[in-house]
């Protein structure tokens, strides 16, 4: 049962985070190096769902095993991370748009660039427990979509990014069979690395392929899953259409992608829910299930009233 807490300071907050050590030990640091971010994690755990707090402590302890002595220059690079999306977040609110709506244009600016894309993707782990929807959303993937893998199954992710998605596809022994694409060769590396000081031993067979650019993969995969990558791109309606030539009939989706949320390299804006629920569908996916996730403080009533970044999490199957 989730419960409301009343956390009027840094240590009521930290005293109602105690079940779970690993989560507290990310939130005290992060305190330490961003005093003025109280404000923000103490609406972020104001409602406690324990089941839910202590999956995402699970997920904090695998984090806290790949960052290893480093926390606190994580926390600074969520911080720097942070700041950064306040910046798009203002142009957003003045023009209704992304700053950029051009791949080149993020490559030459972010992706590029090795000193913004260590301190992204590292505040891009801190943000998988502080910000509720990610933490929620990764959480709907576990429960939700993974832990209803088909015996034998095939899985395939595109965009593994810091590795936790495969990793816990890893441990579901329903899974004969581990596939991921990336673009990058670097990013590549940095999955592997992770992979391997989470202790991930089995096989995960993961290459450079643009999603973009499928030739050849037909009917393959019992499941694909594809977070936070689809706003990345200039045509996410071909990504989600090679996806689904690589599923096989029946086979099923994890989707996750945020509407009116602007970010250093977001390109592709979805202005509602049900615009996104329809690109979906176009591509020639039947909704199972679908979950819609404001950001920390607002309901969802609020975000779509005031065009406030959303989570949209949905699980298709091709048809």
């Amino acid at each position: 049962m989730n419960a409301q807490i009343d956390l009027p300071t840094r240590d009521a907050l930290l005293a109602s985070l105690q079940p779970y050590p690993a989560t507290t030990q990310i939130v005290s640091v992060l305190l330490d190096t961003w005093p003025e971010h109280e404000k923000y994690v103490r609406a972020r755990f104001r409602t406690i769902d324990p089941g839910l707090e202590e999956r995402i402590d699970q997920l904090s302890a695998l984090a806290l095993k790949d960052i290893g002595d480093q926390l606190t220059e994580y926390c600074e690079c969520y911080r720097w991370m942070c700041e950064a999306f306040v910046d798009e977040e203002i142009h957003f609110a003045r023009h209704k748009e992304y700053r950029l709506s051009d791949f080149d244009e993020v490559y030459r600016e972010v992706y590029s660039n090795p000193d913004i894309m260590r301190r992204y993707v590292r505040g891009i782990l801190i943000s998988q427990i502080i910000w509720e929807p990610h933490a929620k959303a990764f959480d709907y993937f576990r429960q939700e979509f993974l832990a209803r893998a088909p015996a034998g199954a095939s899985y395939l992710e595109v965009g593994p990014g810091h590795g936790l998605f495969l990793y816990f596809a890893s441990q579901s022994a329903n899974i004969a069979r581990l596939e991921a694409w990336d673009v990058s060769d670097s990013s590549i590396a940095e999955t592997r690395h992770a992979l391997a000081k989470l202790g991930v031993s089995r096989e995960i067979e993961i290459i450079e392929q643009d999603v973009l650019r499928v030739l050849s993969r037909s009917e393959e995969f019992d499941m694909a899953v594809i977070s936070e990558v689809l706003e990345h791109l200039e045509r996410p309606d071909s990504a989600l259409q090679s996806l689904h030539a690589a599923l096989k009939p029946g086979g099923r989706i994890f989707i996750n992608a945020p509407i009116n949320s602007p970010a250093p390299d977001h390109i592709y804006l979805w202005r509602s829910t049900g615009e996104f629920v329809a690109f979906v569908e176009a591509q020639g996916f039947e909704i199972e299930q679908a979950v819609f996730l404001p950001l920390t403080g607002a309901t969802l009533e609020k975000a779509q009233r005031r065009d406030l970044s959303i989570s949209c999490v949905v699980i298709g199957r091709k048809i």
